[in-house]
């Protein structure tokens, strides 16, 4: 495919050429060159033209011009790898404010200061190609932060996209799925083969769209259903009389609460819903050990 850009900038390609940009493992790097594909993403994005948008991980930036050229008001561009700043710096030099480069580590970053800096009167919203090695520690980051985040459009190696947008009652259900579904509604747009890339990841990947709720459990109920969720599924197999155990101060509350919320105690953690495990933290919270 004939690479041609709308900014006379530099190809991708050419910018991987020129900054010796290697995708190294170590940091969950596979590089997207289908400038068809970066704008199919970047059209994914929710009302772009009125939002800030938070890019991960832009390496070689294919994704972070799309996100330009779609009329994003302003992309953040976070960046752990060094050689990738240079090549953001030259993008700056043509977008101007439109592009913000923060260079660091994205599971240090404070995203409700990043809304209160750049997005204080707009929609903000994350688009990523996640480097793989942090994309669920980030997620779940994410989901205490989904009442400042509109809308999330992710790039996950598809069975990964297959767990966190599963539902009760299958193989692929469990704590992300749960925690994704308390905080927002999720789906899979499309799916992205392996050629996409460079160098060729082993498995298909996917994008998933999450759009935040509007009603989010508090921060510390959210900690505890976590904590619930971590608890039941550790023991997947096993009832819920005998998982649930260590977490209730008494037997007797941990009765009381079952014929509250109408729960057999003879479930099994693929069985309930999201609601059901955020009703049983706000019971254990209640009456804590």
């Amino acid at each position: 495919m004939t690479e041609k850009y709308y900014d006379n900038l530099p190809s991708v390609s050419d910018f991987i050429n020129k900054y010796e940009l290697r995708a190294l493992k170590s940091l969950g790097q596979n590089f997207i060159l289908d400038l068809n594909l970066t704008d199919r993403i970047a059209k994914s994005v929710p009302n772009i033209q009125n939002s800030v948008v938070v890019e991960v991980g832009s390496g070689p930036a294919g994704l972070t011009r799309a996100l330009l050229k779609n009329n994003a008001k302003k992309v953040i561009a976070i960046e752990l790898d060094t050689r990738a700043i240079g090549i953001l710096n030259e993008l700056k030099e043509t977008y101007g404010d439109r592009l913000e480069i923060i260079e660091g580590d994205a599971l240090k970053i404070n995203f409700r200061e990043l809304k209160e800096t750049y997005a204080p009167n707009c929609d903000f919203r994350i688009c990523a190609n996640l480097p793989y090695n942090v994309s669920i520690p980030l997620t779940i980051q994410w989901f205490y932060n989904a009442d400042i985040i509109n809308s999330m459009t992710l790039m996950y190696q598809l069975e990964v996209g297959e767990r966190i947008t599963a539902h009760p009652h299958t193989k692929d259900y469990g704590r992300i799925s749960i925690m994704a579904g308390l905080t927002n509604k999720t789906r899979i747009l499309f799916k992205v083969p392996r050629t996409c890339f460079t160098p060729p990841p082993k498995i298909t990947s996917c994008i998933v769209e999450f759009i935040s709720n509007s009603n989010q459990p508090e921060k510390e109920l959210l900690l505890k259903t976590e904590e619930v969720v971590k608890q039941v599924f550790s023991e997947r197999r096993k009832m819920i009389r005998s998982t649930l155990k260590p977490l209730f101060a008494t037997p007797e509350q941990m009765a009381m609460t079952f014929e509250k919320l109408k729960i057999k105690e003879t479930s099994r953690a693929e069985e309930l819903s999201p609601e059901v495990f955020l009703s049983i933290a706000t019971e254990i919270q209640k009456n804590p050990q």
